[in-house]
């Protein structure tokens, strides 16, 4: 005997429902959104200084963007910030102009894991156009910058944690390199430390072209 019209479509209703509650209370992760690289920087505690100064300069609005290219994000801890020079805080810092120039400096349109890289040195560019060189022993570096937390995953991207202030330089600027390595690196990266890196780093931005 077959049952009548309406009878199979309740069952079918029915069915219809558990299949859908099976995958929502198993597949749980699918309706779930992944958090962007602003987010994730926002979210964690030692990177509140940073955040702050991403606000400041409308580079939040940017993070959150998902766009064809993913960010890589080298963010400077809170621990970063406090002992840089008095000069970076007051001529570069304080002014918005001069931060965002310094944080793009930080920032990369293409998503670089640490997985990457090997000991072989490496060139990206930056979003302010600037070369970094990266390579890969124990750690990831940039340059002369350890990277203290890798690969933290967003969905438009992968933030770094560093501890210090970035300061990507012309190599011919280097007093502690040699000849033959300013040859072989016409930029160099390494920590913004003293009132001389900060005023190098004011003069070469100020030759840049947006």
């Amino acid at each position: 005997m077959s049952l009548p019209f309406h009878s199979l479509y309740k069952l079918y209703n029915k069915a219809m429902y558990i299949i859908f509650f099976l995958i929502f209370l198993f597949s749980s992760d699918l309706f779930s959104k992944e958090d962007n690289v602003y987010d994730i920087i926002s979210k964690n505690p030692n990177l509140s200084t940073f955040k702050n100064y991403l606000n400041k300069t409308g580079l939040d609005d940017v993070l959150k963007k998902k766009i064809p290219y993913d960010w890589t994000i080298y963010a400077p801890s809170n621990n970063a910030f406090e002992d840089i020079p008095k000069e970076l805080e007051e001529f570069v810092l304080k002014d918005n102009y001069y931060s965002k120039r310094l944080f793009t400096d930080h920032i990369l349109t293409k998503e670089i894991l640490a997985s990457d890289f090997t000991e072989q040195v490496t060139t990206e560019l930056t979003v302010s156009n600037k070369p970094i060189k990266l390579y890969k022993s124990e750690n990831l570096f940039i340059k002369d910058v350890v990277i203290v937390k890798e690969d933290i995953k967003a969905n438009n991207g992968v933030i770094h944690i560093i501890d210090c202030i970035m300061f990507i330089q012309p190599s011919f600027q280097d007093n502690r390199l040699s000849i033959d390595q300013k040859n072989s690196f016409p930029v160099t990266s390494c920590c913004m430390q003293t009132a001389d890196e900060v005023s190098l780093w004011t003069q070469n931005t100020k030759k840049i072209v947006y």
